[in-house]
């Protein structure tokens, strides 16, 4: 990913680097921005979470796996999350698992 190297305060208050991409007609410089907040990267997170958890609820499998790319970038001065695709990471993959025998299931319950 090609960007500005640009200073995030986390929600513990600590401050990262980040490398970050300035979308949305951009032109803004590092001085210019001075520190961005994670807080919009993580609501982001927490929404596709709960959307997803949503969504396979239903199925209600043993064990749900989800990968997401998610690529940093600057719009309007503040730090988004981009949900990507590459060439090595899928924009979104997600595997679910059913245990056939788990304890107390129907066919869990001999001896």
């Amino acid at each position: 990913m090609e960007g500005n190297v640009v200073e995030v305060v986390l929600p513990n208050g600590s401050v990262a680097l980040v490398q970050a991409r300035m979308v949305g007609g951009g032109g803004a410089t590092k001085t210019a921005l001075g520190k961005l907040d994670f807080a919009a990267v993580a609501g982001m997170l927490e929404g596709v979470t709960e959307a997803i958890r949503g969504a396979v609820a239903k199925a209600a499998p043993s064990k749900v796996s989800v990968e997401l790319g998610v690529e940093l970038a600057v719009k309007s001065g503040k730090l988004v999350g981009l949900i990507v695709d590459g060439e090595s990471t899928g924009s979104l993959t997600v595997t679910l698992e059913w245990e056939r025998d788990r304890p107390g299931g129907p066919s869990g319950a001999g001896g």
